[in-house]
């Protein structure tokens, strides 16, 4: 593993509580596909939340049939670099790239407990209401994420 990269939980984990966004990557029928997502991160699971309907929709519940992987990438810490040559130009960060077996939740107290990781992560808790029938036109997936690593480019 080279030197900026590790797969440490911990960094793993933290990377993703402070990316703003996940870049998640699908592949469909019509080829590949990457949609940014609001996300939650706790014990190796990644939460998101889609509508019912809709190509991202579509794409994961694909690769679930297929028993596929899915993938995403996130990024903070951003900073620019610049220099008196094109090479010395480029980015500081800290960025994770991962992939895992995606599922869709059924059951309410789960998808509930879903969401709530989404909103601790936005919103500072997890004890928000939701509306049942709001709750059941929503789809909650969960990608057990298999293989994740940070890279730390920090100079």
């Amino acid at each position: 593993m080279r030197k900026d990269v590790t797969d440490d939980r911990a960094i793993i984990a933290d990377i993703l509580d402070k990316a703003e966004f996940v870049t998640l990557a699908l592949v469909d029928e019509d080829g590949p596909y990457s949609v940014p997502i609001s996300h939650g991160y706790h014990d190796g699971v990644l939460y998101l939340h889609s509508s019912k309907k809709g190509r991202k929709a579509d794409a994961l519940r694909l690769a679930v049939e297929r028993g596929g992987r899915v993938a995403f990438s996130a990024a903070t810490d951003l900073e620019m670099k610049t220099g008196d040559l094109a090479c010395q130009w480029g980015y500081k960060f800290r960025g994770v790239l991962g992939s895992g077996m995606p599922r869709f939740i059924e059951d309410e107290a789960e998808k509930r407990t879903g969401l709530g990781v989404i909103m601790k992560k936005y919103a500072g808790n997890d004890s928000f209401p939701y509306d049942s029938g709001i709750l059941a036109k929503t789809a909650v997936i969960a990608i057990d994420v298999d293989r994740a690593t940070a890279r730390l480019k920090l100079s």
